[in-house]
C-alpha cells in the first residue's frame, strides 16, 4: 500500500467574495469564511500557493484537503 501525502501545493488563487451576497448560508459562517479566504488572497499571504499566510509557516490549514473541508464546512452550515 503505497503512503499518499496530502498535497501542500495548488497553483490556484483564492479571493474572498465582496459586497452583501451571501456564499454560505448565513453570516454567521460568511463571516469566517471570507476571513480564511482573506488570508490567502495573494495581496496578503506570504506563500499562498502552500496555505503560508505569515512567517514563513504560519499556514490557514495543514493542507489543501483540509482546506477544501474547511471551506465546505463553512459553506453548508
Amino acid at each position: 500500500m503505497t503512503d499518499i501525502k496530502p498535497t501542500k501545493f495548488r497553483d490556484v488563487e483564492i479571493r474572498a467574495a465582496r459586497g452583501n451576497k451571501l456564499t454560505a448560508k448565513s453570516w454567521l459562517t460568511e463571516a469566517p469564511l471570507r476571513m480564511l479566504m482573506n488570508n490567502l488572497d495573494p495581496e496578503v499571504a506570504e506563500n499562498p500557493k502552500e496555505l503560508v499566510v505569515y512567517g514563513g509557516i504560519g499556514r490557514a490549514a495543514r493542507n489543501w484537503e483540509c482546506y477544501d473541508k474547511i471551506v465546505e464546512s463553512l459553506t453548508n452550515l
